[in-house]
């Protein structure tokens, strides 16, 4: 457990060295970006160490530590400029701060505790994350070389495991480790941000402390515990209540029934039974399904344990947002200031944040560009510009500057990343209300009330034509767009008129919700409720969007834009349901009549669905770990030592001994334990896990061709030449041979193991005698390690 202490030091550092910094840029929230110093300090840190390593400066130990100094002069600067203001914030805000301490505290160790009881990297897309990070720390360049495309660098979404790899070579932890203490350090950092976040929309409505203190915790909980309601069935189904019939009007992969026999345990025992509630929605023609979409949630994400950009990007999407409540709050002209620093500082830490989403993920860029954009033209329609003239207002020269900043700043990679986009589809298919209302109901029962009443309270205004007109536009554009695409193309009247029904109760709160951002935009004092509508505004419009359009990709269907949007909109429905909460008890006591009875109707429905939506985390951290025999670990490499030892001793040799720029040849395969030398050293190899380089490069310069299957048919060829001349090496009896392929990708290293043995032989093993000298080899000879002359 060194290890994890190491690098929770290593965290609370640059959090300290960041947060007088913080304090300057973000002087409009109420906790001075105390809650997102740590997420804002790692990104500055190791957005500096890639810039340093695209200038051929080697990213290595020293050179991090020294840009966390770095970091903390300019911070010991500010803060002395601005000591008395710091002291004076301490002092009055100290008890808020301990408990955002504590709630990082509590999440990274509870976590952390977790994770070593379930520390295996062994199963989903783990791998597949282990590679990338392991490549990332041993990288000594800006852009990280493929760990299984020799040659080539990364092809995705990388930053997340860049920043990880930062803290991971700062904390001098390995990646088998750092993996696990990542995905505990990613709930940390996401729950405390949002408190924080919560805790200065509260404040900005004039409310006590314990109130802003009692909705930033409903926010963690909204963000990184409850579950949707699916864990609701699985509790039914266990209990053997409901009908056949309605498991089978329900129709979840997974839940194909009540079971026979009550269980005796609380829990159910089917395997990975917790996995059912990423796949909520799906519309089945018989037997098969033919809508395979996938609605992760932070919870399941932490659970599942895959340490994929879409969850590292939360703590820093939490961080953008709180960016943008700043610029909520500043004066409408504070970029006039020419004489002060502050307004291109800002602007400078704002593009470095968005353009960071982007790397990380970047299917985060433009929905939170549209957030700040959002932001500053209700900022321009509240000093006096119509509607159109706010949203120019928001595009210039702020808006603008941010967001071509961001673009420029992280160009190396936006120019570089094949993101295999190809054009925008139309969604055949649509989720049912039952399993809409399944994903999304605790969040619409707590922000659907929120946007009623505020509405309710709204009065005639002289340009309500326009901004009623301006709401029901935005609110359905998307299923206008469908309509458009889908009507032409031999679309039924009929279907077209059934969606518009299907959707309108959401496009209708939609809509009230753009109204009632207009109408508080107008208005003074509104506190925190003008942004708290912007996010749930926001967060509908991502679901609503996903009905009607998704984006082309390797997939074809609209499983991802799924996946990528609903994984946004619950940050953002999350943090609008929280203030919602507030608001509930901030008005209550003035409520009377029937009023007051709806409200406590309503508060007791959305207490029953919170407790239905907690059952799924009690029961899925109880059943979840798989570590037989291994003990408590944090070592994710612990079920290789245990099963196949010799492997492991591999792995260490290598991890000791082996030159960071060197390269290791093994076995071709996916899935499961290939590519395990690779992705657990970093070291690349000529080629492994071939489906994802697929989907990674489907629109890589070198397959361009007249049609889409001439140029499947060179990616393709490309990648089956590759494991041709793998195969070559282990089976050819010519040394020269495999000699000359070694030498053509660079190899130094070639491991020889049980997989290799069983899928290419041993008849072409004595040749490596003849050109490489054995480095390492077992006791018993099942893994050995030449290293080429």
């Amino acid at each position: 457990m060194l290890d994890a202490l190491r690098w929770l030091i290593t965290v609370e550092i640059i959090g300290l060295a960041a947060f007088p910094l913080a304090f300057w840029l973000l002087p409009k929230l109420a906790d001075r970006g105390f809650t997102l110093s740590k997420p804002f300090g790692i990104l500055l840190v190791s957005y500096l160490f890639w810039v340093l390593g695209l200038a051929h400066i080697p990213t290595i130990q020293p050179i991090a530590i020294a840009l966390v100094l770095l970091m903390a002069g300019v911070s010991a600067y500010i803060a002395y400029r601005n000591l008395d203001d710091l002291r004076e914030f301490v002092k009055r805000e100290w008890r808020t701060l301990v408990i955002a301490e504590a709630v990082f505290l509590l999440f990274f160790i509870g976590w952390t505790l977790f994770r070593s009881y379930d520390p295996f990297i062994n199963h989903t897309e783990q791998p597949m994350d282990l590679a990338l990070l392991s490549a990332s720390i041993n990288s000594q360049v800006g852009h990280p070389e493929d760990p299984w495309l020799r040659g080539e660098s990364i092809s995705y979404y990388y930053f997340g495991y860049w920043m990880m790899g930062a803290l991971s070579q700062i904390a001098a932890v390995q990646s088998n480790i750092s993996y696990n203490l990542a995905m505990a350090l990613i709930p940390a950092m996401a729950a405390t941000g949002i408190f924080g976040l919560l805790f200065s929309m509260v404040r900005m409505d004039k409310a006590r402390r314990n109130y802003a203190i009692a909705a930033g915790i409903a926010a963690v909980l909204f963000l990184g515990v409850v579950s949707n309601l699916e864990g609701a069935l699985e509790f039914m189904r266990l209990s053997g209540m409901g009908s056949q019939g309605f498991y089978d009007w329900i129709r979840i992969d997974g839940l194909p029934g009540p079971i026979d026999t009550p269980a005796q345990s609380w829990t159910p025992s089917d395997f990975w039974w917790w996995f059912h509630a990423s796949r909520v929605i799906n519309t089945f023609d018989g037997m098969n399904y033919i809508d395979n979409t996938i609605q992760e949630f932070p919870f399941f994400s932490f659970l599942l344990g895959d340490l994929h950009p879409h969850v590292m990007s939360i703590p820093f999407v939490v961080l953008f947002i709180g960016v943008a409540l700043n610029f909520h709050r500043l004066r409408p002209d504070f970029w006039r200031n020419y004489r002060s620093v502050y307004p291109y500082a800002i602007v400078l830490a704002a593009a470095v944040v968005l353009g960071g989403l982007g790397f990380n993920n970047l299917w985060d860029m433009p929905t939170f560009a549209a957030l700040l954009i959002g932001v500053l033209a209700l900022k321009a329609y509240r000093e006096g510009s119509d509607i159109r003239g706010s949203f120019a207002l928001a595009l210039f020269p702020v808006g603008l500057a941010v967001i071509a900043l961001a673009a420029l700043m992280y160009s190396p990679y936006l120019l570089d990343i094949n993101a295999g986009v190809n054009g925008i589809g139309v969604v055949i298919t649509h989720t049912r209300a039952v399993h809409m209302f399944i994903v999304w109901g605790l969040f619409l029962a707590a922000v659907a009330p929120f946007l009623l009443t505020t509405f309710w309270q709204t009065t005639i205004q002289r340009d309500w034509a326009a901004q009623g007109f301006t709401a029901l536009a935005l609110a359905f554009a998307p299923w206008l767009l469908w309509a458009l695409a889908y009507l032409p193309s031999d679309g039924s009247i009929e279907e077209a008129v059934g969606r518009f029904v299907g959707i309108l109760p959401l496009t209708a709160l939609a809509a009230i919700g753009v109204y009632n951002a207009l109408y508080l935009a107008r208005q003074e004092n509104e506190g925190g409720r003008l942004f708290a509508t912007l996010l749930a505004v926001l967060g509908l419009a991502l679901i609503i969007g996903a009905e009607f359009l998704f984006i082309r990709d390797f997939f074809n269907n609209r499983g991802n834009t799924v996946f990528k949007l609903y994984y946004q909109a619950w940050i953002l429905l999350a943090a609008a349901a929280a203030f919602a909460v507030y608001y509930w008890l901030s008005i209550i006591r003035s409520l009377t009549g029937w009023r007051t009875a709806f409200s406590y109707t309503w508060a007791v429905a959305f207490a029953l669905l919170l407790l239905c939506s907690l059952y799924y985390p009690l029961a899925a951290v109880k059943t979840k770990p798989e570590t037989p025999n291994a003990g408590r670990t944090l070592n994710g490499l612990a079920f290789v030592q245990q099963y196949n030892p010799a492997e492991y001793e591999a792995i260490e040799w290598l991890n000791e001994n082996a030159p960071s720029d060197s390269a290791i040849v093994e076995a071709v395969g996916e899935w499961s334990d290939w590519g395990m030398i690779s992705r657990s050293t970093g070291l690349p190899t000529i080629v492994n896990w071939l489906g994802h380089q697929k989907q990674w490069r489907g629109d890589w310069e070198r397959f361009d061709a007249d049609t889409p299957e001439a140029s499947r048919a060179l990616r393709d060829q490309y990648f089956n030449d590759r494991t041709a001349e793998v195969e070559r090496i282990y089976t050819t009896l010519d040394s020269a041979e495999a000699q000359l392929i070694l030498y053509k990708y660079d190899i130094e290293y070639v491991y020889l193991g049980r997989r290799e043995r069983e899928k290419y032989g041993i008849e072409g093993i004595p040749k490596f005698d003849a050109i490489a000298d054995l480095v390492f080899a077992d006791p018993n000879g099942e893994s050995q390690i030449y290293r080429v002359r």
